[in-house]
């Protein structure tokens, strides 16, 4: 293919931005890899799971379920010393209660609680089963909330990596139909550095769009604060509620059933978690949603005092009231693939192989090219004339 006409101007700027996606790319390959890699199989993790530890994670149904306070008495007695982070209630059709015990770590604590019995099935860590340990390699990097962060700053070199590419790849606005044409196929008869140049082109150009979704959503998962502030004021959404209770001195919170009664009361659906409030001034909040929740994604989050079971906040994103919140709460779906039933799961579990595929491509053909320059100063060495480097310029991707 011919050489592209040069843009007004742009042959430095050219220059420095392939110096500063070469790098990038060399630099964040592996990192890319991995979380590539790991995000495909996250994808199906959870399936995996119970597929590995059926006795742990299900439980077949015998007679009535027991209340939540029956399953609280039960880990209370058997672990007196372990807090309450929330507790996630069972999946039909024989899912099992999950206590969550300690802060997001590598050492909470995962407690499984048979419902129909309300007897300590087992518990593990959060890395001891194949999705916790991939979940927080991807998330955390195994080194907790630092790592968090750094996801969130990797995740931002990630993007000037493929905008950068993308300016390079694009073609000049005097480019014919033929251009256009090769820069969105693969050649397979023209020598495998060109092989390796469209293969490369390819996998960054048209998966492009997840790629950045994978990119801004995880700047909404480790900048929480700043990402609402940014989406809130775009979509005009007010501020979350924040509740600080003032309990009277020596106040007794209710009954847990009560409370988780009053919040089921609240609206419909079935109750997915209950977190339990972890300061004295603090709500209790339940989480619901509906059957349709893989199509929809929609879910209520009712608030509720502790002290007087009065409903002080009704969430629900089926009212569409909150755009910038709906948008948030869109973030792990986007991210993981889990709103489009099992093709879009597929298509993710793909899109997460990529990544490798354009570290390979983009490595192999830099190797080459420094190959093929040394082999040509060598031949002019050879010949008793000054070394030149190859004036040969790069197109594309890099």
């Amino acid at each position: 293919m011919a050489t592209q006409p040069k843009r007004a101007g742009g042959g430095t700027l050219r220059r420095r931005l392939l110096f500063v996606h070469r790098w990038l790319g060399i630099i964040l390959g592996v990192y890319f890899v991995m979380l590539g890699i790991t995000g495909s199989l996250l994808v199906f993790a959870r399936e995996i799971d119970r597929a590995l530890n059926p006795e742990l994670l299900t439980a077949p149904p015998a007679g009535e379920q027991q209340p939540l306070s029956a399953i609280v008495d039960t880990f209370r007695r058997e672990y007196p010393d372990r807090p309450m982070s929330y507790v996630n209630y069972p999946l039909p059709p024989n899912g099992v209660f999950n206590i969550r015990s300690g802060p997001n770590q590598a050492s909470q604590l995962y407690v499984y609680i048979n419902p129909y019995t309300a007897e300590v099935i087992g518990d593990r860590t959060r890395i001891g089963s194949f999705y916790g340990f991939l979940m927080y390699l991807h998330f955390y990097l195994f080194l907790g909330q630092a790592g968090w962060t750094l996801n969130g700053w990797g995740a931002l070199l990630l993007t000037v990596l493929f905008l950068v590419g993308v300016w390079l790849w694009w073609p000049t606005r005097r480019s014919g139909t033929a251009v256009w044409k090769g820069r969105l196929s693969v050649r397979t008869d023209a020598g495998k550095s060109r092989l390796l140049y469209d293969l490369h082109n390819v996998v960054g150009v048209y998966p492009l769009v997840f790629f950045l979704i994978f990119t801004l959503t995880t700047l909404v998962f480790a900048f929480p604060d700043a990402s609402r502030r940014v989406l809130y004021a775009l979509t005009s959404t007010p501020p979350d509620p924040v509740f600080r209770l003032d309990p009277e001195p020596g106040a007794e919170r209710l009954p847990l059933d009560r409370l988780v009664a009053a919040a089921d009361a609240a609206v419909d659906g079935r109750i997915l978690r209950v977190s339990f409030p972890q300061t004295p001034d603090a709500p209790l909040r339940v989480r619901k949603e509906w059957d349709d929740w893989n199509r929809t994604r929609n879910r209520a989050m009712i608030t509720v005092d502790p002290h007087t079971a009065e409903i002080l906040d009704v969430y629900d994103s089926r009212k569409h009231e909150s755009p910038g919140r709906l948008l948030v709460q869109w973030a792990i779906p986007l991210h993981f693939g889990i709103w489009g039933g099992l093709p879009t799961r597929i298509l993710y579990f793909v899109l997460g192989l990529l990544p490798a595929v354009a570290f390979v491509t983009g490595f192999w053909r830099w190797r080459l090219r420094k190959q093929a320059e040394r082999t040509h100063r060598g031949r002019i060495r050879g010949l008793g004339e000054p070394a030149t480097t190859s004036g040969s310029r790069e197109t594309g991707l890099g």
